[in-house]
This record gives structure tokens, C-alpha cells and sequence, in this order.
């Protein structure tokens, strides 16, 4: 499994990945691309074990960061067996330890250890929930990132996710700007570090 994962995560976190897998009884699926999510976690069912799943095109520290993310989740199922929110102050207390070891071994960038330590006071459902982790991962993915985020076009400007529709750049509404949709007049709430 170490060789496998050697293409996945930086070579320092192997050791400590490994122990997860004993400990935490899951085992690893490494995904096509998701748009909808970057991993999973499915708890022991009908004498399968505990299942991660990954997305296998992240760059190395979003991967292990994922990865951080849903063995946290099963190791939070490991002691309460759902008897916790997926997302309460148990998983935020075990993912936070999680993440510290991680971070105490792996050389991360500079401005990346900057925000997974700003990401630590607080941990998000998901690392796209957190705008500057989100950011500061990007930074590192192989492919060429010349996207704009949301958040740095002027107001009443058209922009468009994936090349389909075309919106409108609206007012801020706490975390998220109201969107119109040119074709339908429909209004949405995009996230301000959406590309």
C-alpha cells in the first residue's frame, strides 16, 4: 500500500497514513474526479470494512488533506459509532489532532502551513468550504491554474462555472454572492471562491 500511495501524498506521511489504516479499519478507493465531492466515507456494513474514497486527481496535499478529512470520520465512528453529527465538535476535536500530526511531519509550503493552521481553529466540512485553504491547495495542482475566483470580479460582471451558463455577478449575501442567470433571470448564491 506504501508504494501506492507514494504517487498520492508526500513520501513524510506514509508512515503515519499507514498507521490509520490499522487503527481505523478502512479501506482506500482512489476515485475518477468528482465534481461533487473530493472524498467519502462509508461506515462498516453487512461485514464490509469502513470505506474511504478519494478522488485520485488531486494534487498531494489535497489529497492527504482529504484523506485527513475522512479518516477523521472514521475514526470518530470508531468511538461513537454515529451516535455524533458527521461534522460536530467530536469529528472537528479528532480531525483538528489529525491534521496537527500531519502537519508535524509533512513540509508543507509556507503559505499552505499558513492556512491549514488557520484551518485548525475552526475546521469546515469540507476544504472548498474553507476559501483560503481552498486557494492555497489550488496553488499546487499540476494542471495550470489561470481560473479567476468569484470573489475578484467586479460587481454586475459575467462569469461562467464549467463553460455553461452565463451569470451575473450580484451582491454579497454573508459567504456567497447572489448570482443571476442571464438566460432564465433565475438568481443563485456561488460561492465567492468559485472559479
Amino acid at each position: 500500500m506504501s508504494k501506492v500511495l507514494l504517487k498520492y501524498i508526500p513520501e513524510e506521511a506514509i508512515p503515519l497514513v499507514s498507521s490509520w489504516f490499522k487503527e481505523y479499519q478502512f479501506h482506500l478507493r482512489i476515485t475518477k474526479s468528482r465534481t461533487s465531492k473530493f472524498g467519502d466515507f462509508r461506515p462498516a456494513f453487512k461485514g464490509k470494512p469502513n470505506r474511504i474514497s478519494v478522488n485520485g486527481d488531486l494534487n498531494k496535499y489535497h489529497f492527504l488533506i482529504t484523506l485527513t478529512h475522512e479518516a477523521a470520520h472514521a475514526a470518530c465512528w470508531e468511538k461513537f459509532k454515529g451516535k455524533v453529527l458527521p461534522h460536530g465538535v467530536e469529528w472537528q476535536n479528532i480531525y483538528s489532532q489529525l491534521l496537527k500530526e500531519v502537519i508535524g511531519l509533512v513540509s508543507f509550503p509556507e503559505n499552505l502551513l499558513m492556512a491549514l493552521k488557520r484551518h485548525l481553529n475552526k475546521p469546515k466540512a469540507s476544504s472548498c468550504s474553507d476559501p483560503n485553504l481552498y486557494k492555497a491547495i489550488k496553488l499546487y495542482d499540476e494542471v495550470e491554474n489561470d481560473h479567476i475566483y468569484l470573489d475578484s470580479l467586479n460587481f454586475g460582471e459575467l462569469f461562467t462555472v464549467n463553460g455553461k451558463k452565463v451569470f451575473r455577478k450580484g451582491e454579497k449575501r454573508r459567504s456567497r454572492y447572489e448570482c443571476e442567470e442571464i438566460n432564465s433571470k433565475r438568481l443563485y448564491l456561488v460561492s465567492g471562491h468559485a472559479e
